[in-house]
């Protein structure tokens, strides 16, 4: 196979799909939440917490193992590593269809995250062996917004597929197949055709200088604490806002997931904008989003109306969607071949983390809903400002 330049237009595009495709594996593990109830009923005996677990175990085992992924790739190659992940979800994703022991349920989510875990940093390091500059940008955003909409997409056929058994509801996973077929089709080794190989072959520079830059692991973490703080800020949206519909009197439960929904929407529109915001404003978008965000979080907590709290949310989530595509277009730059897997593994991680201790963070801020609001727009909004000022440092120092 050529490498990437003397691929054929058919080829590159698809070579984007499928990369694009692998990344609904990315949420894939809670498009069961549905089920929840329905397994409740079949599982006489097993308590409902229990039954609960089937959903978060998947998360525990994805965080373990998107760490291992890198160190897996550096011994087989991301392309046979991200074909393991994907083959290991696509078998054990459907297991549950089949059985009525919640133990083997159980024991195949938990299988089942080691696939997801293995696969999802692939999914982001692989378009950057492929892709640089501009177009590496514009894929990330577009990463962000396949991931959103693959995960909606599962979760809607499992819902339908309900109506027939949670059993059924199960096959909505069968969705891997076709994507991991394509990935094998049509994405080649990056270790032979990717940008490194093509780059030792030409006298662009080399991928690998990144490499000299002793400080591009710490630059890593920094990103990935960076993404804990904002989604473990951020989520507090996702935590408190039925109950501040409630305690404002703004309106009832139901009409807060509506405008959750709708900020989930924007947010994919946000990152689809992506790769056009950073061709235009490169590194401003972070801080900036970051700012934004956590302003309209903080003005959120003195919403009065459906209607303000759903403009506010608009310019969160939009602004969002752009932050996120930021960090992993910036960890790709940073990485190597052989360090992209477990650089991407790292922020993964981070955002894990965040997602998990989001309602922890908002009980640190106080009871109501109003102060998590409140707390976790005004340390977002610092977050935001402190970052301006290690970016204007970081580019003084950079002039010397």
């Amino acid at each position: 196979m050529n490498n990437i330049k003397q691929m054929s237009k058919f080829r590159k595009i698809l070579l984007v799909i499928s990369l694009m495709a692998l990344n609904i594996v990315e949420q894939a593990g809670g498009i069961i939440s549905g089920e929840i109830p329905a397994m409740s009923k079949s599982f006489h005996g097993i308590s409902i917490t229990s039954v609960e677990l089937i959903m978060t175990v998947v998360s525990i085992t994805i965080t373990i193992f998107v760490l291992t992924s890198g160190f897996i790739s550096e011994k087989i190659g991301q392309k046979q590593t991200a074909v393991l992940g994907l083959a290991i979800a696509a078998i054990f994703s459907i297991v549950p269809a089949w059985t009525e022991n919640f133990s083997i349920v159980l024991g195949s989510r938990i299988i089942l995250g080691i696939g997801i875990g293995l696969a999802n940093p692939l999914a982001i390091s692989l378009i950057g062996e492929f892709f640089t500059g501009d177009t590496l940008a514009t894929l990330m955003g577009w990463r962000s917004a396949i991931a959103g909409i693959g995960v909606a997409a599962m979760t809607f056929l499992s819902g339908q597929l309900l109506n027939i058994s949670w059993h059924a509801s199960y096959y909505s996973y069968l969705l891997f197949v076709p994507v991991l077929i394509m990935f094998i089709l049509f994405v080649p080794q990056p270790e032979k055709h990717g940008l490194k190989n093509e780059k030792k072959e030409s006298t662009q520079e080399s991928k690998s200088t990144k490499e000299i830059d002793p400080h591009a692991r710490l630059k890593v973490i920094g990103y990935a604490a960076i993404l804990f703080f904002y989604l473990s800020l951020g989520m507090i949206g996702s935590v408190k806002l039925a109950l501040l519909y409630v305690e404002q009197g703004i309106g009832t439960a139901t009409q807060a997931s509506n405008a959750l929904s709708l900020g989930g929407l924007v947010q994919l529109v946000g990152g689809a904008l992506f790769g056009l915001a950073y061709k235009h404003f490169k590194r401003v978008i972070l801080p900036v989003g970051i700012v934004l965000s956590g302003l309209g979080i903080a003005g959120i907590a003195f919403a009065n109306s459906s209607s303000m709290v759903l403009f506010l949310l608009v310019i969160s989530s939009i602004v969002g969607g752009m932050s996120i595509p930021y960090i992993f277009t910036k960890v790709s730059d940073y990485s190597t071949t052989e360090t992209a897997p477990l650089n991407n593994g790292i922020v993964l991680v981070g955002s894990n983390l965040g997602s998990f201790f989001a309602p922890y963070i908002a009980a640190i801020f106080g009871s109501s809903a109003q102060s998590a609001f409140l707390g976790g727009g005004v340390t977002m909004t610092v977050l935001g400002f402190i970052i301006t000022m290690i970016f204007l440092v970081g580019k003084k120092q950079a002039k010397k």
